[in-house]
């Protein structure tokens, strides 16, 4: 187990490196914890931020700035629950950088809300949380592979994956969508599978699906607020109870996002240094190894890892034409 403390001074030994790096949901949260940690440890690295709104995000924009005067830090809007949108998106970033050492993405986050298709014909929460993560991973490809030591950090939750719906990946039928935390772990396992797949295709660029743990961010705070109906109830117990004690034990979002950044450069997850190219990481930068692996070695070896990944790619087909 790595202490958080040792994390720190760790990532203080990769200065004066320069780092090229995309962050996609990362405006807030772990994700602007892990910008401001590559920030404060690098010297004129180019860090480009997708999110909804720059107004928005305008004043934490100048605060980075004044973190780091030598980064040059551009923020680009799209709405990444659409794959248009991403695709669009990817083409700017791939005529302004000829190369990419990071990709960062953590978009997406608990919803509760009834089930709901985006109008491109793709289940909300996966459109956003899964589909739009694999094409910005197969866009942005071709730039991580100019990179001496490209890598892919996708914030999700390993450990804890659980079965697939295999007659319906996507989960756009209403009838596929019965229960919550069956549809997280359905998802979950989905990130993993589709992860390794690419890893499989692309063996000089690091994977690793992260599960940051408990951490104090306002995602917990939205998913309270997405419950309605029979949920309300629990809303406010939520709210006013059990999110403020969670937090009281949480990471912060600043140890949270060295953490991130500590996984994004240390060189023990550089592909082919340990012989693999694809991670499975707790909150505390530790190879989550076997644990709760059972059901994704049954779908790497029954075929179901490369007919999602085949999925995967009929959706974007469908979609992009």
């Amino acid at each position: 187990m790595v202490s958080i403390k040792a994390i720190r001074e760790a990532n203080k030994t990769i200065a004066p490196k320069s780092l090229t790096a995309v962050f996609v949901g990362a405006t807030s949260g772990i994700g602007l914890g892990a910008i401001e940690a590559l920030l404060q440890n690098t010297t004129s690295s180019t860090v480009i931020i997708i999110g909804r709104s720059e107004t928005k995000f305008a004043s934490t924009l100048e605060r980075l700035q004044k973190l780091n005067s030598s980064a040059r830090i551009t923020f680009l809007e799209a709405q990444v629950s659409l794959l248009k949108e991403v695709e669009r998106v990817c083409s700017t970033i791939t005529s302004q950088i000829e190369s990419l050492d990071l990709l960062w993405l953590s978009q997406g986050g608990l919803n509760m809300s009834a089930h709901a298709l985006t109008s491109e014909g793709l289940f909300e929460s996966f459109a956003i949380s899964y589909y739009s993560r694999m094409l910005f991973m197969q866009k942005l490809t071709p730039l991580l592979t100019h990179s001496s030591d490209a890598r892919i950090i996708s914030i999700l939750s390993p450990s804890s994956e659980g079965t697939i719906n295999t007659s319906d990946f996507g989960l756009e039928h209403p009838t596929s969508y019965t229960k919550f935390w069956a549809m997280q772990k359905h998802g979950v396992s989905m990130m993993s599978l589709a992860m390794k797949e690419q890893a499989l295709l692309h063996p000089d660029i690091t994977f690793l699906h992260t599960n940051p743990g408990l951490v104090a961010t306002d995602v917990h705070v939205k998913w309270a607020d997405s419950m309605t109906g029979l949920y309300t109830p629990f809303r406010y117990i939520l709210r006013w109870m059990l999110i403020p004690l969670m937090h009281s034990l949480a990471l912060t979002p600043e140890d949270a996002g060295q953490v991130g950044f500590y996984e994004a450069t240390n060189d023990k997850f550089e592909a082919g240094k340990q012989g693999k190219n694809f991670w499975r990481l707790w909150q505390d930068a530790e190879d989550l190894g076997e644990k709760a692996t059972e059901k994704l070695k049954v779908y790497e070896s029954d075929g179901t890892q490369k007919k999602l990944w085949e999925h995967t790619l009929a959706v974007f087909r469908r979609v992009l034409g």
